[in-house]
This record gives structure tokens, sequence and C-alpha cells, in this order.
């Protein structure tokens, strides 16, 4: 078992309830290692997540390995791995700026260089809402995946993947900004949002690309 990036993410599930994007037993945080995905248990509480808590899985079967319930996201999150090859941690959470945009149906376009920059994308895409847990659900949202490393669920929440614990974090809590930033724009009129041309200028400027 990866001990130190599961610290890690249990660090990173702990700030999620911290700055309220998880309330009560909500959400849900995986990581992938070769072949098997590590997720958090069904049920828990993402501010007492332990290394030793989570729940293996085998990514090609999404069979168990050992003992545990995991987390009845596992279908989306399995999905998510098997849709983005970059993806190594997967969080699933209930930000309310994000969910108050995506019950509208509405995409979540780039409002700062910084979105361009950790999202390489000008819109995060919204997929209308689904039964949680379901395939249907799990299908859409590695859809979507293909055109961005985030995704907002509608009247549920948002899915962000990453290469490690600090990009998937990192994407979730600039997902929720940006959404706040959108919708108290919107309450005054019409903002300009950040365009591929401005992406691209930013890449030849080399602002802040990793």
């Amino acid at each position: 078992m990866p001990v130190n990036d599961l610290a890690a993410l249990c660090e990173a599930a702990r700030a999620l309830v911290a700055r309220g994007l998880v309330l009560g037993r909500g959400g849900n945080v995986s990581l992938r290692e070769k072949g098997v995905v590590h997720i958090s248990p069904r049920g828990a509480a993402l501010d007492h997540l332990t290394p030793d808590a989570f729940v293996a899985v085998d990514l090609a079967s999404g069979r168990v390995r050992g003992e545990g319930r995991p987390s009845s996201e596992l279908p989306m999150h399995l999905a998510c791995y098997r849709a983005r090859a970059d993806a190594r941690v997967v969080i699933h959470c209930h930000p309310a700026h994000v969910i108050a945009l995506a019950s509208l149906g509405w995409g979540l376009p780039a409002m700062t260089p910084d979105f361009l920059v950790y999202m390489a994308a000008t819109e995060l895409p919204t997929v209308p809402y689904m039964t949680p847990g379901s395939e249907e659900l799990a299908a859409a949202v590695a859809d979507a995946l293909a055109r961005a490393p985030a995704v907002l669920l509608g009247n549920h929440g948002l899915v962000a993947v990453g290469e490690d614990v600090e990009r998937a974090l990192t994407r979730v809590l600039l997902a929720e900004e940006t959404a706040r930033i959108y919708l108290m724009a919107r309450a005054a009129g019409y903002p300009r949002t950040l365009t591929s041309k401005d992406w691209a200028n930013l890449k030849r400027a080399r602002y802040n690309v990793r």
C-alpha cells in the first residue's frame, strides 16, 4: 500500500471538510497505484480518514481485494482512471458554488489565468443529474473527462482528477473559487471569460506553466 501518498490524501480529505466542501459523511477520495485503486470506505467521514481505512479494488475487474466496503461512488472512480491515463488521484466532493452553477446546467468557464494553467481547458463541462453511484453517472463522467480534468455534476457536486494529491486538490479548490467568481459576476452582468487564444498566449509567455 502506498502509505505516504494515502497519508497525503487523508490530509487533503481533511482540508475538504475544513473548507466546507463536504458535509457529514459526503464525498469520497481514491488513489491509483499501478492496477489497484485505494478508495475511501462507504460512509466514511473524510476528516477521520486514515491510510489503513482505504479499501483496495482491482482496477480492471472492479473486485475488492481483501476486506472492507468501498464507497458507493466506486463506479465513478474506476471510470475516471480508465478514462484518463494521467489520473492517479480522484476527489469527489460537494462545493456549494459548484453545485449552484451545475444545477443551472451551465459549464464553468475560465475566469483567471490560473484556471487555464491548472485545468488546461477553457471550460469545465457539466453532466446532468444522474443517480449517485450509478453506472450511468460513471459513463457520463468518463466521457466528460476527455474535455477537462474536472467535471461538474448536476445537483450533486464535483469530481476532479490529478497526477498527484496536490494537483487534484488544487483543481477542486480552483473550481469552487471560479464558480463563486462567475456567479458573482453573472449577478451583475455578463463577464468576459478567457478563451483558447488567451490560453495560447499564456503558454507562449510561459505564465506559471509547469
